[in-house]
Order: structure tokens, then C-alpha cells, then sequence
């Protein structure tokens, strides 16, 4: 099959991003690799209907999130963190941010760790930029009561 050179292009600048973001999700190198790999290969057969998309980024995003979340279903539980050696270890903020809902999940790893804009957020969950805002304002108080206990009033 040749490759078309935007394909390569569109590839390029969103590969790294889409990685980033599931591999947050799910902690998991090896199915955040296979996820965009997927997701990469579902967009390339799709191409010609996608390629003048100003949304394709984030389909290609979001089924990727998809594809993992399918397969964190199947094992029925979330990776636990293997890089904590006592309990005052294993309760760091990631491990907190796998306790929210996955809506919740998405919406904080998306924003804060990867700094895309509420309206972009918006377009990849496929919900108005209101409901990201409250899923964001959620899920930082149920992180607040999650890790509670240091210090109050931030």
C-alpha cells in the first residue's frame, strides 16, 4: 500500500501527542504503542475522508483512547503502579487520577498533562465545553478528597 505524504505528515506531528495521552491513561507502554498504532492504521484506511477533517486529530485521539479502554475492560481493572515501594508511595497523584470516572480521567490527563484547550477537549470527547469544565471541576474535588491529609486550603 503506498503512503500519502500528508498522511506521513499528519502522522508525524500527532503520533507523539496521542501516545502520550493514553500511555497517561493507562500507565501501560505497550498498549498505549498498540493503541495508536491502531488508531494510526484505522485513520489511514479512512484517509480520504478524513484527511481535509480540521477534527481528524482528534478522532484519531480519541479512538485511540477507545482502544484502550476496550482492553483495560477485558482485564477488568486498571495496571496498578509497579514504582511504589511503600504505601506513602502508591499514593501519588496519577494513581488518583486512575480512581476518577473515565470521563473524569480524560478530561484531566488531556488538559493538564498534555495542555490541549477545553474547547479542543471539547471536540475529541464529543460533548460541549461546558461538560468539560464541570468534568474538570469534578475531578479536581474528588482529587482534593483523595489526596487530602497533607495540607488544607490550596
Amino acid at each position: 500500500m503506498k503512503t500519502d505524504s500528508a498522511f506521513e505528515r499528519f502522522y508525524m506531528s500527532e503520533a507523539k501527542a496521542v501516545f502520550t495521552a493514553v500511555y497517561l491513561m493507562c500507565r501501560d507502554r505497550e498498549l498505549a504503542e498498540d493503541a495508536t498504532q491502531e488508531a494510526f492504521a484505522r485513520a489511514l484506511e479512512r484517509w480520504v475522508r478524513l484527511e481535509l477533517q480540521p477534527w481528524a486529530a482528534g478522532w484519531v485521539m480519541t479512538t485511540a483512547l477507545n482502544v484502550a479502554r476496550r482492553t483495560l475492560r477485558r482485564r477488568r481493572a486498571w495496571p496498578i503502579a509497579r514504582e511504589a515501594r511503600n504505601p506513602d508511595e502508591a499514593v501519588d497523584l496519577w494513581t488518583a487520577v486512575r480512581r476518577l470516572p473515565r470521563r473524569q480521567q480524560e478530561a484531566v490527563v488531556l488538559h493538564y498533562r498534555m495542555g490541549v484547550p477545553v474547547r479542543e477537549i471539547a471536540q475529541i470527547l464529543g460533548c460541549r465545553e461546558g461538560t468539560v469544565r464541570t468534568q474538570l471541576g469534578r475531578a479536581r474535588g474528588a482529587l482534593r478528597t483523595l489526596l487530602e491529609g497533607g495540607t488544607d486550603g490550596d
